[in-house]
């Protein structure tokens, strides 16, 4: 980090942009309101609530939320999500900047591994999946894309985009499916190296900040994925570092090793333990014993580094990458409640899902 240049966006800090995103963050779902949400006994109780009680009004005001499906709300809110992003983004002309592009690419990637999935299953239905309010917005068509039913057909749409270059050597097996796991982990790895990247062109004390965030994240991604691999399919350390994103942030490249060399999951969580992530999880009341708390408590404890960002940030990058994750939690935490509830899991469970 200390060898980059740094600063080809020196004019102007977007102070505005940071007190109009400390605003909205005013208006998030409160711990209060996830108390009450996972008592509601149905989708349409969760959508009247919101409609009344949160910031989500503005998305439901027309929507009659006595036929309301589980479907159709979960997607309203990812859309209000979005219009989040583009008030944000677009109040000072800072969505021309190339860092700010980060959300538009991960729903992109997200499509495309979504129309993956259908192909391998052989299965049509790829429009009602996708995120069609983004048309136009993304940089190929989502009506195109939907039509897809062949990777190589597939391959041959993406020929004018970013991601061509980072998929045309993918092969389809004799069944014509893909490796939808190694499609990801090069998308996913591209997406962090574009921000990395990205965050080049900011003075040096903001791109350390932002960079500490970004690797923070990734650390952490790193870590849940590799837990998985180890405990649900007893992968060794080859296979868990051909899956590990390539960057090192506060855990060093030997240290997980030695979690990746671990016999089985029960091991990994003990050497984790005495990581750098693992001491402060259990410093901060996080419980890391149990395969699903690990999960649980990195993904707590990326919500806390993301929230200490946005308090203390004096700059429109870091408040908004911190503002943005924020809000991905909130709309996770209740979706998580909308299923809960749709399905009759008890409120106490829903309830222990729910990060604050």
């Amino acid at each position: 980090m200390n060898n980059r240049k740094h600063g080809t966006y020196t004019k102007g800090k977007y102070y505005a942009t940071v007190a109009k995103i400390r605003a909205m963050y005013g208006k998030r779902v409160t711990a209060e309101d996830y108390a009450e949400l996972v008592t509601k006994q149905s989708v349409a109780d969760i959508a009247d609530y919101l409609k009344k009680n949160t910031h989500y009004s503005e998305i439901l005001a027309s929507v009659d939320v006595n036929t309301i499906h589980r479907g159709f709300l979960e997607s309203l809110l990812q859309r209000y999500n979005f219009e989040m992003y583009g008030k944000i983004t677009g109040f000072e002309r800072i969505g021309r900047q190339e860092f700010y592009n980060f959300k538009i690419v991960s729903a992109e990637i997200d499509i495309i591994l979504s129309c993956m999935r259908f192909i391998n299953a052989g299965s049509e239905g790829q429009i009602e999946s996708i995120p069609i309010y983004l048309n136009g917005i993304t940089s190929f068509d989502l009506i195109e894309i939907a039509k897809m039913r062949s990777f190589p057909e597939l391959l041959e749409f993406l020929k004018k985009t970013r991601y061509y270059e980072l998929l045309k050597d993918i092969k389809p097996d004799e069944n014509g499916r893909v490796d939808c796991g190694k499609c990801e982990y090069i998308l996913r790895n591209y997406y962090f190296e574009g921000l990395v990247e990205a965050s080049k062109h900011y003075r040096r004390s903001e791109a350390d900040k932002l960079d500490l965030m970004i690797l923070t994240d990734i650390d952490l991604i790193n870590i849940i994925n590799a837990y998985r691999l180890k405990e649900f399919f007893g992968s060794d350390e080859r296979e868990i570092f051909d899956k590990t994103f390539s960057f090192e942030g506060r855990i060093s490249n030997a240290k997980l090793a030695e979690l990746y060399s671990a016999d089985n999951g029960e091991e990994f969580i003990k050497r984790f333990s005495k990581t750098y992530y693992g001491r402060i999880i259990a410093e901060n009341g996080l419980d890391s014993k149990g395969g699903g708390d690990l999960e649980l408590s990195a993904n707590k404890l990326r919500y806390k580094y993301a929230k200490a960002a946005l308090r203390d940030s004096q700059t429109a990058s870091v408040s908004v990458y911190a503002f943005m994750y924020l809000m991905g939690v909130e709309v996770r935490n209740l979706i998580s409640i909308i299923e809960g509830v749709r399905y009759g899991v008890p409120s106490k469970q829903i309830e222990a899902l729910i990060i604050v």
